[in-house]
């Protein structure tokens, strides 16, 4: 057995929060270069007229403005989860849902922070993000996507510029709180900021309301046309509905941003009747999601093999295997490669190629010192599912554990070819340029994972360096020097349009 993990005091996202209460003051808003996958727009449309008053307050590229600025900040804070097959895990979820939604050309990305609090919210220009307590309440893989698609349904009928526009009607102070207010959870903070107002609080709380209805309309669609079982919705926010009632607890953070009745819950249960009952089986990924959740990111539990040690006696299969990948991932966590490699080793044999399993496996190997057999099977790995990007991610860290920079290099380049706008690829070149002391390189890689993150003015700096670690003249300096007027037209056009 090993000890319990670590426990983390800090609660989520402070950095996100103080920046983003003053992002409206200061201008610093970002481009619409989206990071992660693009979702693909459906051909019909239920968004209702919206008319000119919300898009004066924000428009569509402001919007892309906000959730740049949100996404930068979350990545940076420390309760962000990098972690690659969650993120993995997501953004597929994600996809799965909201190719049908009326997205208008916005991409979606998703995102977990650490946090044992339940809550899910949306951000303008598709930034969706989960606390990991959420996804460990769920217990099904319906559940969990039928608050994917109400937050997509958040995104689809921007709520936040409708929202803006009545509060300029009714002449509401503090526009600029309401908003960050709103980037931290949703609709968050609303009750709070109008508090000192009575006589606009409770028609704030309605509207607030209406949203809600509307986001569970359009999520059951969504759900249905994703063959997730619809009746999902009304039976995750009713159990949540219930859990606080019967135990005495406090209302999950969700239920505070995103108010819950028994209207509408009801109301939730009609609109799912309509549709054809879909029951649908949880992939194996969402059993091993939470397993590793809850190996590595939960916060305040005991030893989480007393967990995993319990569940593998379940009935279930799946549950079963999940539970043997949560040992081995959390032997992996605490260094006991050993007990690691044994816990996983009858998964590997019963899933030959299953990216998770055999990533997880190809890293024990690596931590065992077995370096050539880790990156061979990475290798492999790579070949049979080459959509999988983690895995050149792992694959890029062992060639460069192994000095083989080049390899490395070679691996990230062609992978930033076919995923120009991935973060993370930059940020592993940019390591792998500076093992090799190709420091203006490296400069370069750096600055181009601060420009997909909307940090055009930290870019420029980096690429100033760059300039001094070669010649300005050669095709490398040319380059860099061409870049920098494109990074600063870039925030010069977003200082313009972030106005409000």
């Amino acid at each position: 057995m090993i000890h319990a993990m670590k426990k983390t005091r800090k609660k989520t996202g402070p950095g996100v929060l103080k920046q983003l209460k003053t992002l409206m003051f200061w201008g610093v808003l970002s481009a619409p270069m989206f990071p992660v996958s693009q979702i693909s727009v459906a051909q019909t449309s239920e968004l209702p007229e919206l008319g000119d008053s919300a898009t004066l307050f924000l428009s569509p590229v402001q919007e892309a403005a906000i959730g740049k600025v949100f996404y930068r900040s979350l990545v940076a804070d420390p309760l962000y989860v990098s972690d690659y097959e969650l993120r993995d895990y997501m953004q597929n979820l994600g996809w799965d849902v909201g190719q049908y939604a009326d997205l208008r050309g916005i991409p979606l990305t998703f995102s977990l922070v650490k946090d044992n609090n339940l809550n899910a919210f949306a951000v303008p220009g598709g930034y969706i993000t989960f606390n990991t307590g959420l996804l460990m309440a769920t217990d099904s893989e319906s559940e969990l996507a039928s608050v994917v698609g109400h937050e997509i349904a958040h995104i689809t009928q921007r709520h936040l510029p409708r929202l803006l526009a009545k509060a300029d009607e009714q002449k509401i102070p503090a526009l600029a709180a309401i908003i960050g207010s709103i980037l931290i959870g949703g609709q968050a903070g609303i009750a709070g900021i109008t508090a000192t107002n009575a006589a606009l609080l409770s028609n704030q709380l309605s509207y607030s309301r209406a949203f809600e209805q509307e986001a569970d309309a359009i999520g059951i669609r969504l759900l249905a046309e994703a063959q997730y079982d619809p009746r999902s919705m009304a039976e995750f926010f009713g159990k949540l509905e219930r859990f606080t009632r019967h135990d005495n607890t406090e209302i999950p953070a969700f239920l505070k941003t995103h108010p819950l009745s028994y209207t509408r819950v009801a109301e939730s249960e009609s609109r799912a009747s309509e549709y054809p009952p879909q029951p649908r089986a949880d992939s194996f990924e969402y059993f091993l999601a939470r397993a590793r959740i809850r190996a590595l990111f939960v916060e305040r539990q005991d030893d989480p093999l007393l967990f995993f040690d319990d569940q593998i006696k379940s009935e279930q299969e799946l549950e079963r295997q999940s539970a043997r990948y949560g040992i081995a991932a959390a032997y992996l966590k605490n260094r006991d490669y050993n007990n690691a490699d044994l816990a996983l080793d009858p998964l590997v044999i019963t899933y030959p190629e299953h990216p998770w399993i055999q990533t997880l496996d190809a890293q024990i190997q690596q931590k065992q010192g077995k370096i050539d057999e880790a990156i061979a099977k990475f290798d492999e790995l790579s070949k049979l599912h080459p959509q999988k990007l983690f895995i050149s991610y792992y694959q890029a860290k062992a060639y460069l554990a192994n000095d083989q920079t080049d390899l490395a290099i070679k691996t990230l380049r062609y992978q930033i070819r076919r995923n120009s706008e991935d973060h993370v690829l930059y940020s592993l070149l940019s390591e792998a340029y500076a093992e090799t002391q190709a420091y203006a390189e490296a400069h370069q890689a750096k600055a181009e994972y601060y420009a997909l993150l909307g940090n055009y003015r930290k870019a420029i700096a980096v690429l100033k360096l760059a300039l001094k670690e070669t010649d300005e003249e050669g095709y490398l300096g040319q380059s860099i020097k061409a870049r920098i007027p494109e990074l600063e037209e870039q925030d010069r056009f977003l200082k313009a349009s972030s106005k409000i």
